[in-house]
């Protein structure tokens, strides 16, 4: 049996390592080794609205060693970089901190080679597979709710809850019991996956790397039973696929997609819905209108496509949620030839980057924009249209997060559960404390109160 070739690219010409020829640019000078990373942790937000409101829509800031990155601001630069109608944004070089573990995943690829596999991921999240996925999200969250009460950590919830939909969607694992193996191999892969790089063997990035194996090795030797098989999960649709020339993927290239999936499927969705978790809680009249939601929709313990395709107000929500919590902080880039932006000449080869939050916390795009506002994103007399381009937390353009609807369907589903049965409330008003690189996530614990509610008038 052939296989799919290897479709070679633009990017492929570029080097490895990033140019560093940016002097003529304007932006913070930096420490000769850290660069502004000291300016730019924990939270890289203030720091980069400061550096935008002195500099401009284009300028650089310094990483480690102060190799210089070209930070580029607003809804027309997010259009410029994201379409890339011309083809000069290598996503690949983009992520290269990634590459280690999810090389040839379809978002790490380029140009034509990232078409074809695209398109060839396309149905797994069209209508009728997103049916049969919801079944399955509909049984895992009822199993990981039935137990709640109390004070939990919703974020160990939520990354419990996602890996679980994720092995069982794209992996075709039913649950962790019985693959022990698979199961806290990919926990320690994932955990892992973007750690600070170390050659130490004991560090969360080498222990990733041994278990990136071990699940490699364990996925390879079950591509033949998968080949002949008919699971719908997309491991196995993906191990049978054939193109109209009777060509396969090869097996490397299918565990690639697999392990792409699961990362996509696991960290931003579990950080995103902790975070929803949180803002509902500390924002009650938003949980009462969201609970008033599915309660007048009627909606039951396994809500169906058709039910859940309109939700204004849990939609809302979750925008705004991620409006304030982005969980991919930079939408790396590394550009094929030079281009001009905002005056400013930027040479082929160069480390391009998008901050989602540089828009998100715009005043002139978002009013208040370091309030909870959920209103913005309702229809109503008080609406005010924004650009599309201006809310980006899932990227746009070919390289937005495939799972986006699948994402959307999860969010949706395990909130008409919870506001069924609970109320969220916190148990402290501090803060939540945020990891915010590589992703943004609960830095440490994030407990909730499950209060456990009564039926009210008008609900079962």
């Amino acid at each position: 049996m052939q296989h799919v070739p290897t479709i070679n690219v633009a990017s492929d010409d570029l080097p490895r390592a990033p140019g560093n020829d940016l002097a003529h640019l304007p932006g913070p000078r930096g420490h000769w080794y850290f660069g502004n990373l000291r300016d730019l942790l924990p939270d890289p937000t203030p720091f980069l609205l400061q550096m935008r409101a002195e500099h401009g829509d284009c300028f650089t800031v310094g990483v480690l060693r102060n190799r210089r990155v070209v930070v580029l601001a607003g809804p027309a630069a997010n259009r410029l970089v994201l379409l890339d109608t011309d083809g000069n944004f290598s996503n690949r070089l983009g992520w290269e901190v990634a590459l280690d573990f999810f090389s040839g995943f379809v978002l790490l690829r380029d140009f034509e080679d990232h078409a074809f596999h695209r398109n060839l991921l396309r149905p797994f999240f069209k209508p009728d597979a997103l049916g049969r996925d919801l079944v399955c999200m509909n049984r895992v969250i009822r199993n990981e709710v039935a137990d709640l009460g109390g004070s939990a950590d919703a974020y160990r919830l939520t990354k419990r809850m996602a890996l679980d939909i994720g092995l069982a969607v794209f992996g075709g694992f039913a649950s962790a019991q019985g693959h022990e193996t698979i199961y806290a191999n990919t926990v320690r892969m994932l955990d892992g996956a973007m750690a600070r790089r170390s050659r130490m063997p004991a560090s969360r990035f080498r222990r990733a790397l041994r278990a990136r194996d071990r699940m490699r090795a364990i996925l390879l030797a079950e591509v033949p039973k998968r080949r002949h098989g008919d699971g719908h999960d997309l491991f196995s649709r993906l191990s049978r696929f054939t193109d109209a020339s009777g060509r396969q993927l090869c097996d490397g290239d299918v565990v690639n997609h697999v392990f792409g999936m699961l990362f996509a499927a696991h960290e931003t969705t579990a950080s995103a819905m902790a975070l929803m978790m949180y803002s509902l809680a500390r924002h009650r009249e938003w949980q009462a209108q969201a609970r008033a939601e599915i309660v007048t929709r009627n909606l039951g313990e396994a809500p169906t496509l058709e039910e859940l395709s309109s939700m204004p107000v849990v939609e809302a929500v979750f925008r705004e949620t991620l409006r304030l919590y982005a969980p991919i902080q930079f939408l790396p880039r590394r550009n094929v030839r030079p281009f001009e932006w905002s005056g400013q000449h930027v040479p082929a080869n160069s480390h391009v980057t998008l901050p989602p939050q540089l828009c998100h916390r715009d005043p002139t795009l978002f009013e208040d924009p370091h309030s909870f506002r959920p209103a913005r994103f309702l229809d109503g007399p008080t609406h005010r249209p924004v650009d599309p381009f201006a809310w980006v937390p899932f990227g746009k353009g070919s390289h937005m997060c495939m799972g986006t609807h699948f994402a959307q369907l999860e969010v949706k589903a395990l909130f008409v559960r919870l506001l069924r049965l609970f109320d969220l409330e916190l148990p402290t008003t501090s803060e939540p404390a945020l990891q915010h690189l590589p992703l943004l996530r609960p830095a440490r614990t994030l407990p909730i109160d499950f209060v456990r509610r009564r039926p009210q008038c008008g609900e079962d």
